[in-house]
């Protein structure tokens, strides 16, 4: 059986596909000639409660970023937004019920390129049990 932290991660990536967006489990290089706009589903954090030896239950965490050019930023937030409607439905993984508990975005210019981006962060936590 997979970990409860990888599940959560490919529920996420593929609520991602499913939407049609290129998705990542990595942040590509700038030497790749990736386009935009693109999502990366990217680290996690949990804390395990363990019950006994088979039950765990605990909370998880899921980072998640958006890159778009700045000037498509009517494109960028569409992408957040459903993302975020998405992550709100996701209540079944393999072998668990995860429960939304909080929903966290942040949107802010990004220069550190030669195109001006946008770069959203979405942090959704989920109760796993």
């Amino acid at each position: 059986m997979k970990s409860p932290k990888i599940q959560l991660f490919n529920a996420v990536f593929n609520k991602s596909l499913s939407l049609g967006y290129e998705t990542y489990d990595y942040l590509p290089g700038k030497d790749e000639s990736t386009p935009y706009p693109f999502v990366h589903v990217a680290g996690s954090i949990s804390s395990d409660v363990i019950n006994n030896k088979e039950v765990i239950t605990g909370n998880i965490s899921q980072t998640i970023h958006v890159w778009e050019i700045a000037s498509n930023r009517s494109r960028f937030a569409e992408m957040i937004y459903y993302l975020e409607m998405e992550l709100r439905r996701l209540t079944q993984l393999e072998n668990y019920y995860a429960s939304l508990t909080s929903l966290d975005s942040n949107e802010i210019y990004d220069n550190t390129t030669t195109d001006n981006l946008m770069h959203g962060i979405i942090q959704a936590e989920y109760k796993i049990t």
